[in-house]
């Protein structure tokens, strides 16, 4: 078991290799879970995309110039995948707000865990100071804690912002998770820059895990990325 109101797991239904493993490793460690299935790419009609996207230029600019700036990372058009991937994003934050007491923790489909994951995800936790709003404990496309900066025997460090760290795992306390409900949507940009914004909008102190207790299949080899495209953006990581 871990220390956590709820899981909620983002699966793309297509994908059953990836439900079948993420299934297998939760049921073995005990984790309650949810899945959250709605709104997969070939479901995505005019109206729906009308309704949560919002491929307006100016507001895209408005929002990553203060992080990354708008200069280096251009606008440009999300495509199915990116679009259904960033629902499914907000339908888990959204649970977390409306179901959980205190917190909960969002999965993508293809992560894989460390050994003895709920021990150090409590650990971890207990280390954590009470603060945090948010807190990621995945490695996206390998972002991680500068070297000079890690200390022994600390697995927690504070990150200002942008603090996203990729989307494949996150913990979001209740209140949090409501802030970030009452603006996200329309969403104009891909899951992990989105929240990195909602962050930034909402100054939600934010923390790193290290050493990371996931990886993405899709970054160890074992999936390959149903986000890709010519244009699929960066990663950018938190400010320390």
């Amino acid at each position: 078991m871990i220390n956590v109101d709820k899981v909620y797991v983002l699966h793309y239904t297509k994908l059953k290799e990836r439900r079948e493993n993420i299934e297998k490793s939760l049921n073995h460690f005990g984790i309650d879970y949810e899945l959250v299935t709605a709104f997969d790419q070939e479901d995505l009609s005019e109206e729906v995309i009308d309704e949560w996207y919002d491929a307006n230029e100016e507001v895209y600019n408005s929002k990553i110039d203060p992080l990354w700036g708008a200069e280096q990372n251009p606008f440009r058009k999300l495509n199915l995948a990116e679009i259904s991937c960033t629902i499914k994003h907000y339908l888990g934050i959204k649970k977390i707000a409306e179901n959980c007491s205190n917190y909960g923790l969002i999965l993508e489909d293809d992560v894989f865990f460390v050994e003895n994951f709920p021990e150090k995800f409590n650990y971890f936790l207990s280390q954590t100071p009470d603060d945090w709003g948010a807190i990621f404990m995945g490695c996206c496309a390998n972002l991680r804690v500068p070297q000079h900066l890690l200390r022994q025997g600390i697995h927690s460090y504070p990150v200002t912002h942008p603090a996203s760290r990729g989307g494949d795992s996150y913990i979001l306390r209740k209140e949090e998770a409501q802030k970030i409900i009452s603006t996200m949507k329309p969403f104009n940009t891909i899951s992990d820059w989105e929240l990195a914004c909602q962050l930034h909008q909402h100054d939600i102190k934010t923390y790193w895990w290290e050493p990371p207790l996931v990886v993405q299949g899709s970054e160890n080899g074992t999936y390959t990325t149903t986000l890709n495209d010519d244009n699929h953006r960066q990663t950018h990581g938190g400010v320390f």
